[in-house]
């Protein structure tokens, strides 16, 4: 087929369907989408709340836990109770009504059906506070990791250990405010950079060490302020340093700031080892469509964090699967999923939640080891087919219409409203941040900042400026910080000072950080690019290149197309 500009239900704007696009539907057999790339990302980034975290009470056992999910009248059970025998799956069954539209019908189950407490795979340790991990050890406040362990308060964190405060990093160790990096070592305040070791204040530098204050160095060592130096030189100049207060270390971040943002060199866009792409953050992989934070994958189109898969389509954090459209935290060798939430190892699936091993199954929830079920009631194989054929007809001739008078049916992603979590305390927050008003203007749920009693407060004022001069006793006290409950970081106006992070300040000679974790997450999605693409030409004198990149048209950094920037910095 040709392309066709369609106009988004959402956000009133244009957006063209693709002639692959339409091949793709064809393939999994569902009507193009009515809304956008964007507000459908939206819609389903509404679907994943990482930060915000509630006490909880297991529905079984009665054991204290740490949910992300509040309690809205629907139980929770811990992860014993929740993969045990001790309740009945199918409980909440429902007889399917065509009288009533389906997605009604699927809200009244969701709202029965007890859930899981945290989003978490394989084996994980001592990480209560922390949430959608896979095989972690001893993370605190760090949300999206993998195999890693001695995390504390990051995000996109994979094989990596004993880091704090980074964002997107990959088999890194000993590091402090990483940002998309990789394979760095005992690495502080760098950003876009790989295998280096023992340096401060870098962006886009590859394999190098003992580096401070420099950008786009490749193989180099004892550069300082992008100069390079004698090795004497240079642990001279490291040594007039006082990285250790707090005041001197806002001056220099304030300098790495203008390095990275005035003085530096900029690729349209950060991709390595792929081809056919367009997007931001992607490696290792092929036939790439508008996707950030893509890696050993190919063919996938709208989508973000994905890794191992193939053949997906508008889909978010979706770890080793195949044939996936509009889901949502997917895993575990997931094939032919549309419009999923958390189901793992699943096949042929639709509009479903939380299901683990289950094939051919629409409108579930919380099923194991299910097959031919339809709203958590079991058919036969002939009845299951003949019903789902009918419930696709019946969802597009009654549709599910919104408060925003916004349609939904079959093909469309779950409605906004159907998510637990208001607008911000999801990651369609981070990614697309709103007001209060904003939110409720668009139709989107709102959760109420919690009222947090925390007694007596130290100001972060009364804090030592040096890290030495820093006493035990501050793990006593309740910090304020100084954004005081502001909407747009989700503050929660005070934090504490725990044992491991006191050491790793101390051991990495780093002062102690006056902002709550939250405040301090946002202030580092600052220096990640938007999820959005942008047509620019290249920047360099007399190049006629012109390319996609995430860096828009009026921010200031000099951006360069791959051929000038490989003979520039390389």
């Amino acid at each position: 087929m040709n392309p066709e500009t369609k106009n988004c239900q959402n956000c009133k704007n244009n957006f063209v369907i693709e002639s692959d696009d339409f091949v793709f539907y064809d393939k999994i057999k569902v009507p193009p989408p009515t809304f956008c790339p964007e507000c459908r990302m939206v819609r389903r980034l509404m679907w994943r709340n990482n930060r915000s975290l509630y006490s909880r009470i297991c529905g079984l056992c009665d054991k204290k836990i740490i949910s992300f999910l509040k309690d809205d009248g629907t139980p929770v059970y811990c992860l014993t109770c929740y993969s045990s025998d001790n309740w009945d799956r199918f409980a909440y069954q429902i007889n399917y009504d065509f009288s009533k539209n389906f997605f009604e019908q699927f809200k009244n189950l969701i709202a029965k059906q007890p859930r899981i407490f945290q989003i978490g795979l394989g084996n994980n340790t001592n990480s209560e506070y922390s949430n959608s991990i896979a095989n972690v050890k001893n993370l605190y406040l760090s949300f999206s990791c993998i195999e890693s362990e001695d995390i504390f308060y990051s995000e996109n964190v994979d094989k990596s250990k004993q880091s704090m405060d980074c964002l997107s990093i990959q088999d890194s160790d000993n590091c402090y405010w990483n940002i998309n990096s990789e394979k760095n070592f005992n690495c502080s305040y760098v950003s876009d950079s790989s295998n280096c070791l023992d340096s401060y204040f870098l962006y886009d530098c590859s394999n190098c060490s003992n580096c401070f204050m420099s950008s786009n160095l490749r193989n180099q060592s004892y550069y300082f302020n992008n100069k390079k130096l004698t090795k004497e030189k240079y642990f001279e100049a490291i040594q007039d340093l006082e990285i250790g207060k707090y005041s001197e270390l806002e001056k220099l971040k304030e300098i790495f700031r203008d390095l990275k943002i005035n003085q530096s060199i900029h690729k349209y866009t950060k991709v390595q080892s792929s081809k056919d792409f367009s997007g931001d953050m992607i490696l290792n992989s092929n036939n790439i469509k508008k996707s950030f934070d893509i890696r050993n994958s190919d063919n996938v189109s709208y989508s973000y964090r994905t890794i191992n898969v193939k053949d997906v389509m508008d889909c978010g954090w979706t770890l080793q699967a195949e044939l996936e459209y509009e889901s949502m935290t997917g895993s575990g060798g997931g094939y032919n999923q549309i419009s999923c939430f958390m189901c793992t190892t699943s096949k042929d699936i639709r509009y479903s939640i939380s299901c683990k091993n289950c094939s051919d199954c629409f409108g579930c929830v919380g099923l194991t080891n299910a097959q031919y079920c339809i709203l958590n009631k079991q058919y036969t194989k002939e009845e299951y087919f003949e019903i789902v054929e009918k419930i696709k007809i019946h969802m597009s001739e009654m549709p599910y219409i919104d408060s925003k008078g916004r349609v939904f049916k079959y093909g469309e992603f779950f409605p906004y409203d159907l998510s637990f979590f208001g607008y911000n305390e999801s990651l369609a927050h981070d990614f697309f941040s709103l007001t209060k008003t904003a939110i409720q203007n668009m139709g989107y749920k709102y959760t109420e900042p919690r009222d947090r009693n925390y007694g007596t407060i130290l100001s972060n004022k009364d804090l030592p400026d040096d890290i030495n001069d820093v006493p035990e006793n501050i793990l006593d006290e309740t910090i304020a910080c100084p954004n005081n409950g502001n909407e747009l970081t989700l503050c929660t106006k005070a934090y504490k000072i725990h044992e491991n992070e006191l050491q790793f300040y101390k051991q990495k000679n780093l002062p102690l950080p006056r902002y709550c974790p939250n405040c301090r997450h946002y202030e580092r999605i600052k220096y990640r690019n938007p999820l959005k693409l942008w047509d620019r030409s290249c920047m360099k004198k007399d190049c006629p290149n012109k390319f996609k990149t995430s860096y828009s048209p009026d921010r200031p950094e000099i951006v360069y197309c791959e051929k000038c920037y490989q003979n520039e910095v390389i």
